[in-house]
């Protein structure tokens, strides 16, 4: 990993829905095509552990950022996101990444505009764990492999805080580079035509900030139990 590779992502423009019945998946990964494109799944399932932070007096959720450490195959990358809110069904926030090694304070990450957004937030303070997410995602590329227009995630897996687990199955579906937020409400749009989808207003870290609060119930669906020991 080069210390000086980083990515900034301006924006992160992406619907949430929740998916009850996982025969959805399977039905998902057999599309071909949808809205007028071809869908290319990746060859295998991708293992993500995720732990969001943040400081003692939780600054970065009053400033309604956020500041995650996500580890997939050995690779760890660290991802400084702030909410612009919901426009409809769709969840826009400004993001910006850079890999990192094991150190987790900002002020040893590469040079990046992560770093310079994370340090922009919490400054020296150190840094807690409130929120940890396991997940197995499948990855479906939607568009032509020279012009991608988004990603169609499928997740499956829980959230752990405050001694507190809440499980999920869910499918997220993000503009790329070359996807404009007209192919987005299209792709949505012939999504729940066929699949009995509910959209998800609240993000996991947001659900799993919620769990610290005792007065929360969590959802579960019992069917995971099985399948949450193999993340």
């Amino acid at each position: 990993m080069a210390s000086a590779w980083w990515c900034s992502i301006a924006m992160e423009i992406e619907a949430k829905f929740r998916v009850s019945d996982r025969r959805v998946f399977t039905g998902l990964l057999r599309l071909t095509t949808l809205a007028g494109a071809n869908l290319i799944p990746q060859s295998a399932a991708e293992y993500q552990t995720t732990t969001y932070f943040d400081t003692a007096d939780d600054r970065l959720r009053a400033r309604g950022a956020s500041l995650r450490v996500r580890e997939v195959a050995g690779r760890r990358v660290a991802t400084v996101k702030r909410s612009r809110g919901l426009d409809g069904l769709i969840h826009l926030r400004d993001e910006w990444e850079v890999p990192i090694a094991a150190e987790l304070s900002p002020l040893h990450w590469p040079a990046s505009p992560a770093r310079s957004h994370a340090l922009a937030l919490v400054g020296h303070e150190p840094l807690f764990s409130r929120v940890r997410v396991f997940t197995r995602r499948q990855i479906i590329t939607l568009g032509a492999q020279q012009r991608p227009l988004a990603e169609l995630c499928l997740d499956e897996g829980h959230v752990a805080a405050g001694g507190r687990i809440e499980t999920f199955r869910e499918l997220e579906v993000e503009l790329l580079a070359a996807g404009t937020r007209a192919d987005l409400d299209r792709i949505c749009a012939a999504l729940m035509v066929r699949f009995p989808l509910e959209p998800e207003p609240l993000g996991k870290r947001t659900r799993g900030l919620r769990l610290l609060d005792t007065s929360t119930p969590a959802r579960r669906t019992p069917e995971f139990a099985l399948e949450l020991a193999q993340l």
